[in-house]
């Protein structure tokens, strides 16, 4: 119970304070890099909360006869216990969820067709970071997503073709930015920590602005003058029109989220924005608030809620599992509290 009501309380912190940060930004640049860092911080402190020992920086300042202390902890261990079985209940129904939509992703790459549009002959898909992406088309989908895992590959709803070249070429560069900017990574770290902590209503709050900087950085990068605004939003619009909003869409694994709540908010940003911030105001001002985000994520608090916490120890006992694994290689580790003797009636051998 300690760790899972600490670790909530961590992430709280953290998104807390990203959200404050992201306020401060100046570009939908800075603020996609921001949410990204805060989604693999939150990563690393599950792993850190679940494998490592922690500073105990309050004290519990639980002072009770010792009979007092082991029923509480009784109490305790049970709450713990039914947390823990709610929480990997929630979570293995969305790691199910996420599996499944992967394997619905793959399926749809591999019944899609390779596209022939003149964008190839352009040469608009020759540069991604160094590789050629690969143009799919297909049945299966409503919106256009893109997809790497070795390959770049951008997968484009069949009815699409029949717009403009103009307004195709609007919307393969948007997803080609997604592709420049590691966005496929970032929304999959974004949906393993939606997977492990589904419980948390700021880690769902934490997603929307992170997709939300990310769509609307890659739609600064395609505008450029108002004409290009014109063309962009008829596709949008275009993309929009007889949409069949179905459960089964790949949202949850790696296409992107194209709700009508989002489109409206990146239409009247498009038809609101005038001019955009230059590439080297955007370097230069990222930096500062992930490295302050960094050093948050440094400062464990935990809550004293387990009373055979021992005061003599600044550290906790590592877990079971990650001190069997030391001790297997010669390494000494304590993995039980120092004054644990003290709270159960024992025998001297």
């Amino acid at each position: 119970m300690e760790t899972i009501l600490s670790l909530s309380l961590q992430i709280t912190i953290l998104i807390c304070v990203a959200g404050g940060l992201s306020m401060t930004l100046k570009s939908f640049s800075n603020e996609y890099r921001l949410w990204a860092l805060c989604h693999v911080l939150i990563l690393l402190q599950f792993l850190a909360a679940f494998s490592l020992p922690h500073p105990r920086l309050l004290s519990n300042g639980f002072t009770q006869p010792p009979q007092y202390i082991e029923l509480v902890q009784k109490i305790e261990s049970t709450l713990g216990q039914v947390i823990l079985i709610i929480w990997l209940c929630g979570m293995m129904v969305s790691m199910f969820a996420l599996i499944m939509s992967t394997f619905r992703t793959i399926r749809v790459l591999n019944n899609s067709t390779v596209s022939a549009v003149e964008l190839i002959e352009q040469g608009l898909l020759d540069d991604v970071n160094g590789k050629t992406v690969k143009l799919l088309i297909s049945q299966a989908v409503q919106t256009p997503f893109c997809w790497q895992i070795h390959t770049p590959v951008i997968v484009l709803p069949e009815r699409v073709l029949a717009l403009s070249t103009q307004e195709l070429s609007m919307i393969v560069r948007h997803e080609i930015e997604h592709l420049q900017a590691g966005h496929p990574l970032q929304l999959f770290l974004q949906r393993l920590v939606e997977a492990l902590f589904w419980f948390h209503p700021l880690v769902w709050w934490s997603s929307r602005q992170a997709v939300r900087s990310r769509e609307f950085y890659c739609d600064q990068k395609v505008v450029h003058d108002r004409e290009d605004i014109l063309i962009y939003l008829k596709s949008m619009l275009h993309l929009v029109e007889n949409q069949v909003t179905d459960w089964k869409t790949l949202s949850a694994g790696f296409a992107y989220r194209n709700s009508s709540s989002l489109i409206q908010q990146r239409i009247q940003h498009l038809t609101a924005t005038q001019q955009k911030h230059s590439d080297s105001q955007q370097r230069l001002s990222w930096r500062g608030p992930c490295i302050l985000l960094t050093a948050l994520f440094c400062i464990l608090l935990w809550l004293p809620v387990d009373v055979s916490a021992s005061n003599r120890s600044f550290w906790s006992p590592w877990p079971r599992w990650s001190t069997n694994l030391l001790q297997s290689v010669g390494i000494p580790a304590r993995d039980y509290e120092i004054d644990g003797h003290r709270l159960r009636p024992h025998e001297h051998p």
